[in-house]
């Protein structure tokens, strides 16, 4: 998990660099502006619920609730303007367990100069976000009859990666006190592979048999609306402080297929099968509210 989350940095780091160096090499201007929010809300995951046929669908196992949020959030963005055309933003998410583990990265460009009412662009997303794939053991507990289906006791649970990009246009507007903005975007993403296996004991025999899953990366093209809106409560010089709420969704049919070993006995005795699943709708949209600082 400590590898991954190097890796992540290490790209964001890269892109991050290397836009600026871009922007700073085609822009001689400098007009550097900063913004800083902390906002508050929640996750919602929709699934479709296929039944698993004769094979582990793990799409299945994603955590959900019946009602409420799955996943409370905590955000923190930062922002940083240093010409007319260009913006950075980056956004680091905690869940519950208060570790930044999501991550969003966009770079915004505005042909037309900031000072007007309503301007338009292009935004370029980058992210990586996790969530929790659970008790996909109960497919072998319900299916496995005449053996003790899992012989690991504890609760079957493990955090799985969302990585992507997108690009798409953006619309921003101000009028007085209040400031906003509209992106559509689209793009690709996949869950980052991960490797699970099962233990299993026959009832009053000897005889064990072994599951290892292989998962690959599959991505799929979504579609990825958002929009956000601010109201400036107090100015003191060129400083400014208000009040903001987002609101961002995302719609895809994804899968999750992989390599399935079945060892019986011994792991002389491999049984090993590529499996494709089916896709399904999946869908995720976040709501927060918070507070911003400009200066």
């Amino acid at each position: 998990m400590t590898s991954i989350r190097c890796t992540f940095l290490a790209i964001s780091l890269f892109f991050l660099v290397s836009c600026e160096s871009l922007v700073i090499a085609q822009t001689p201007e400098k007009r550097e502006t900063f913004y800083f929010s902390i906002g508050f809300g929640g996750r919602y995951i929709n699934r479709d619920s296929l039944p698993d046929s004769g094979d582990l669908d793990f799409m299945n196992y994603l955590y959900r609730q019946d009602t409420g949020a799955e996943y409370g959030l905590l955000s923190l963005n930062f922002r940083m303007a240093p010409s007319e055309k260009f913006e950075f933003s980056a956004t680091a998410v905690l869940l519950s367990d208060l570790i930044p583990n999501q991550l969003n990265i966009d770079v915004r460009y505005k042909p037309v100069p900031n000072d007007k009412p309503m301007t338009w662009g292009m935004i370029g997303s980058f992210f990586v976000y996790p969530q929790y794939l659970e008790n996909y053991n109960s497919y072998h507990l319900i299916r496995d009859t005449g053996f003790i289906a899992d012989l690991d006791p504890n609760f079957r649970q493990i955090s799985i990666y969302d990585i992507g990009i997108a690009l798409g246009p953006t619309l921003n507007f101000s009028k007085g006190r209040f400031h906003g903005e509209i992106n559509l975007g689209v793009g690709i993403s996949g869950f980052l592979p991960f490797n699970e296996h099962i233990s299993q004991k026959k009832t009053d025999a000897n005889l064990r048999r072994e599951y290892h899953y292989e998962t690959h990366y599959s991505p799929a093209l979504f579609f990825r609306p958002g929009a956000e809106a601010g109201f400036r409560l107090i100015s003191f010089g060129k400083a400014s402080a208000g009040i903001t709420i987002s609101a961002g969704g995302m719609w895809s049919k994804r899968s999750i297929s992989y390599k399935r070993t079945t060892y019986t006995w011994t792991t002389e005795n491999a049984i090993t099968q590529e499996i494709k699943s089916e896709k399904q709708w999946y869908s995720k949209l976040e709501i927060e509210g918070g507070f911003y600082l400009a200066f």
